[in-house]
Order: C-alpha cells, then sequence, then structure tokens
C-alpha cells in the first residue's frame, strides 16, 4: 500500500508543473480480456490443458500528453475472473494490477493514434480443487490504440498485451472515454 502511494504522489508532483508544456486527462475503458495459458501434467493437474477464456475487464487512467507526441500514463485494471474445467474440477484465476507507459503518438486533426510501452505491476489468485495461489510481479505491458479528441473529451479504442507470470498470454481489447483539463 506503502509502494502505491509514493507512486500516485510521486506522479502528481512530476505531472502538475507539466501542464504548463501540455495537457492532463483521466477516464475509464470497459473491455474483453483474454487469457491464454498451457497446464503442464507434471504441475497441477492430472492432464495438460489449453486453457483460452475470455472475461470483462476494465480500467481507470490518467496522464499527461505534451504538445508534440510524447505522453505519459498510468492506472489500475481489474482483468476480470475466468474459469474452466480441467479433470472434472473448476479451475479459477483472475488479475489486476497497476501499470505506467510512455506513449507515442501521431495527431491528425480531431484523430489520435498512439503506441504505448511500459510496466504491470499485477496481483494474480488461481485457485484448483482445495488449493489457492496467488503471486505478483512486474512485467513488460505494451499497446495501440486509436481515438477522436472532441475538445476536451476523448474516446478510444484500443489493445494492450501483457505479461503476467505463469500465463503465456494475457491481452485486453477495451473502449474508453477521457476528459482533459
Amino acid at each position: 500500500m506503502f509502494k502505491r502511494i509514493l507512486i500516485i504522489t510521486l506522479a502528481i508532483v512530476i505531472f502538475c508543473p507539466l501542464t504548463a508544456l501540455g495537457s492532463m486527462y483521466v477516464g475509464a475503458s470497459i473491455g474483453n480480456a483474454w487469457q491464454s495459458t498451457t497446464t503442464d501434467a507434471n504441475e497441477i493437474f492430472d492432464e495438460v490443458k489449453n486453457i483460452d477464456k475470455n472475461s470483462t475487464g476494465w480500467k481507470i487512467f490518467g496522464g499527461f500528453k505534451s504538445e508534440s507526441f510524447f505522453g505519459i500514463e498510468g492506472g489500475y485494471r481489474d482483468l476480470g475472473e475466468i474459469e474452466d474445467k480441467v479433470s472434472g474440477y473448476t479451475y479459477k484465476t483472475s488479475s489486476s494490477g497497476w501499470d505506467v507507459e510512455a506513449i507515442g503518438s501521431l495527431n491528425l486533426s480531431i484523430f489520435r493514434f498512439f503506441a504505448k510501452a511500459g510496466a504491470f505491476f499485477w496481483s494474480a489468485d488461481a485457485s484448483y480443487k482445495t488449493t489457492i495461489v496467488s503471486d505478483n510481479g512486474t512485467d513488460f505491458l505494451w499497446g495501440l490504440g486509436a481515438g477522436i479528441s472532441l475538445g476536451p473529451i476523448g474516446v478510444r479504442l484500443e489493445w494492450e498485451s501483457m505479461e503476467v507470470g505463469y500465463m503465456d498470454n494475457l491481452s485486453m481489447l477495451s473502449l474508453g472515454a477521457s476528459l482533459g483539463f
């Protein structure tokens, strides 16, 4: 908890003077999160199983965009919960976490196209039979998106790919809105 408060405080101290050079924004998105992983017979399960499921994910975000092409963004996301049957038992997993990214964008009139790369500070829980496993870490996140800006209001569609410990693939496609100030 202390680490999160420190990150938020540092972000405020850094971003406030930058508003003279660009603009800040906050927003929220909702979409579809996909998780893909392969279990190994020698690990938890009695069989090799490919799990490829999706769930509803959401995020809140805020950032700074300069008048040129550079920006910084951060937020919190919940990638939902997926479940599947393995050897007759239910396997469940959920992931969430904080992220921070550098953003490069191309602005053409009211349209904005962007790419981002950064870090995902994740937390994941998995359960199978009576076993519950919790893990956390920091891994790479990247994404692509496009949006429309109508004054201070923006709408955007984006796809992001995250690495989360034991998962082979975790990504999210979302539609969001933002408000600039």
